[in-house]
């Protein structure tokens, strides 16, 4: 059985990363109609021809084995984990043959990249490897990445702390695995852990990994995926936590390709458990338990709390641009006021859930990250305290084009204020009838971007 490693725990003299880039390579020679090669792996998780990452990489497969294996990976969905399980099972084993081929080494892994270990003051840099030397002789060199340093705020784990897999809607409105669908490309709500770090970390590195079309074009993609495939069992490890047990999720089949290119078939019962997909693995410092292990006879698909409802919600969209764009809300007398509401055993007045949402978002390119912030006042010399979330964009182009797989009505985002409206309203000068929503992009938003924001509301208890 594969021990998957964190890449800036491989021990003084190892190859794993230097048998990477050999693949790469290899896989690079191969015709992008050859399942085995690099280029065919990465149009499995998508593909756009336009797109300059694409150009001079054809002739590409048939429009049938591009209908069968193309643009097939799972966003916006509770398929998101399991899907790009297989995904990276298949391409590991893959890689690892073309190693073996090489005269490398038979028991090769995927490492990982662990950015959110505060215990590592270099975990947020890309490793030297993915970036020295600066050129094609270089394996797991990109071109036109934007940075090779991930901010701190979109690391975070506070993904971990969400109990149901799926969003209900109501007091988890993502869910830690995304919301319940059927096949979805490019669905509209991503879940807590897709949101956050996958899909900022995504967007904060850029060029090819910020278009879901291209990303894994890029050899960062797979260890950035490693490390978010570990999360999953860190969550489950954690108890209280399970997978879905609807036979809809148990029993969905994906179609990949094995390592002699052959056609194959997974499920998602299939790799609830990482020691029982194909061959086996672990990972490092994580506890190989199962989810059946993990979940001590305590089944969790929603929080039964009170539902949520729409308190305030803006009447036109809204289109960003400039340094900075806001809008207010006003706020109901319920949201001002905690008459009535529920009380903790200690006997204290427990927090009223509050989400702040961003409904039909659609856009174009690759828009850069906002980060979102309430009631700033002016001249303020630090927002952080202001902080509410961050709003990546992730693949806004894919769900705003109409397809065999969505409607085009673009992505929801939503964004846990609870805490920050409580230590807001502690403040002085805090205003009872207003709340500014604040979205600042982090680089400038140019021609080839545009974003529309159908609809900011606010969903509390």
């Amino acid at each position: 059985m594969k021990e998957r490693k964190d890449v800036y725990k491989l021990p003084a003299g190892d190859t794993t990363l230097e048998w990477y880039s050999k693949a790469v390579i290899e896989m690079k020679k191969r015709p992008t109609r050859d399942p085995r090669s690099w280029n065919y792996q990465a149009g499995m998780h998508g593909f756009n021809a336009n797109l300059f990452w694409w150009q001079g990489k054809g002739p590409f497969p048939s429009p049938g084995d591009q209908q069968n294996f193309w643009n097939q990976c799972q966003h916006g969905s509770w398929f998101f984990l399991p899907w790009h399980r297989m995904y990276l099972a298949y391409f590991e084993q893959i890689v690892g043959q073309t190693i073996v081929d090489l005269g490398g080494p038979k028991d090769w892994a995927l490492p990982f990249w662990n950015y959110s270990d505060t215990s590592n003051p270099k975990a947020r840099v890309m490793p030297a490897a993915f970036t020295n030397p600066g050129n094609a002789t270089n394996g797991l060199w990109m071109e036109g990445r934007q940075s090779t340093t991930i901010p701190e705020r979109y690391v975070a784990l506070t993904a971990l702390n969400t109990l149901p897999f799926t969003g209900d809607g109501r007091s988890s409105p993502l869910g830690f695995g995304g919301p319940e669908t059927s096949f979805s490309h490019s669905g509209g709500t991503h879940g807590a852990l897709e949101s956050l770090p996958h899909d900022l970390v995504h967007v904060a590195i850029g060029g090819a990994m910020g278009d879901p079309r291209a990303a894994a074009l890029d050899p960062i993609f797979w260890v950035h995926h490693a490390n978010i495939d570990r999360l999953w069992q860190v969550w489950l490890n954690m108890g209280h936590r399970t997978d879905p047990k609807k036979a809809s999720w148990l029993k969905f089949a994906f179609k990949f390709h094995d390592k002699s290119g052959a056609e194959v078939e997974m499920i998602s019962s299939a790799v609830e458990d990482t020691r029982k997909v194909l061959t086996g693995y672990t990972y490092q410092g994580v506890a190989p338990s199962g989810p059946a292990l993990s979940r001590g006879g305590l089944e969790i698909e929603a929080d039964l709390s009170t539902p949520l409802q729409v308190v305030a919600a803006t009447n036109e969209t809204l289109t960003l641009g400039g340094p900075k764009t806001s809008v207010s809300l006003s706020l109901p007398e319920t949201m001002q006021k905690r008459e009535n509401a529920p009380v903790s055993r200690g006997g204290t007045v427990a927090a009223k859930k509050t989400f702040l949402h961003f409904e039909n978002v659609t856009g174009r390119g690759i828009p850069p990250i906002h980060d979102v912030y309430l009631n700033v006042p002016e001249n303020a010399e630090n927002t952080d305290s202001y902080y509410a979330g961050s709003i990546s964009f992730f693949g806004v182009e894919d769900a705003s084009t109409p397809s065999l797989h969505q409607a085009g009505s673009g992505q929801h985002f939503a964004l846990d204020i609870t805490d920050l409206m409580n230590r807001l309203r502690a403040l002085p000068g805090w205003d009872e009838q207003k709340l500014t929503v604040n979205l600042v992009p982090t680089q400038p938003m140019t021609d080839d971007n545009f974003v529309k924001i159908g609809r900011i509301s606010i969903y509390s208890e």
